[in-house]
């Protein structure tokens, strides 16, 4: 009888989660919410150029499109990852801009050039932090711009420790780290990476829509002491 309630719970789990993409063409053109992002790896060395399609808004059914209507990333036809539920090219080294070319199933066609704003990178000579102590974490990169912010990720060794801290002060360059900030890191080893983001007005339906460049850097093993 467990076995069978079990089963019965993975069959409703599985019907569930399939029930959350539908295809474009069962859904009004124009309530077709759009998602662009351009993604580069410094670690990776690797531009990643994606995007997505949902019902009405940000949180509504993801949306496969219909073979009727198309999408090309840089004038060439992208995968789709049913996984994640969005389209992506991947580009060995840094490519920026990107441009999306989406056409619907009723012929309107939306264009959008995607661009990662900068680089964001980790001082290389920075081996030591102390938790006792207010610090200025610089990155290595421009001033940010309107529209931009670069969180500070700290990951340490054990599970669920993971910290972030934001900065979006208009022509900042780096962060101001307080000690309370990095309370549930352990003391040791831990990584550090930036990631800088800037936000891009899109072409969209009337349902809306969002891009984003964002620029990962390399991570730097750091020793977190009292």
């Amino acid at each position: 009888m467990k076995y069978s309630s079990l089963s019965f719970l993975f069959f409703v789990l599985i019907c569930f989660v399939s029930c959350r993409k539908e295809n474009s063409e069962r859904v009004n053109q124009d309530e077709i919410w759009l998602d662009y992002k351009v993604i580069y790896s410094s670690e990776l060395d690797t531009t990643f150029a994606r995007v997505s399609f949902k019902h009405n808004d940000k949180n509504g059914e993801s949306l496969k499109l219909s073979s009727k209507s198309s999408i090309l990333i840089d004038e060439i036809n992208p995968d789709f990852n049913g996984v994640f539920q969005w389209y992506q090219l991947m580009i060995k080294g840094e490519q920026s801009p990107i441009l999306f070319k989406y056409e619907d199933l009723e012929g309107n066609v939306f264009l959008n050039s995607i661009e990662v704003s900068g680089a964001a990178e980790i001082n290389v000579n920075l081996d030591t932090i102390y938790s006792d102590s207010v610090f200025y974490l610089p990155w290595n990169g421009l001033e940010l711009k309107d529209g931009e912010f670069v969180n500070a990720i700290f990951d340490g060794a054990l599970d669920n420790d993971l910290t972030v801290i934001t900065q979006d002060s208009i022509n900042a360059n780096g962060i101001y780290i307080k000690s309370t900030s990095l309370n549930k890191l352990p003391l040791g080893d831990l990584t550090i990476h930036f990631e800088r983001w800037n936000e891009i007005e899109v072409n969209s339906t009337s349902a809306g829509g969002q891009g984003f460049g964002r620029y990962i850097s390399k991570k730097k093993t750091v020793k977190l002491v009292d």
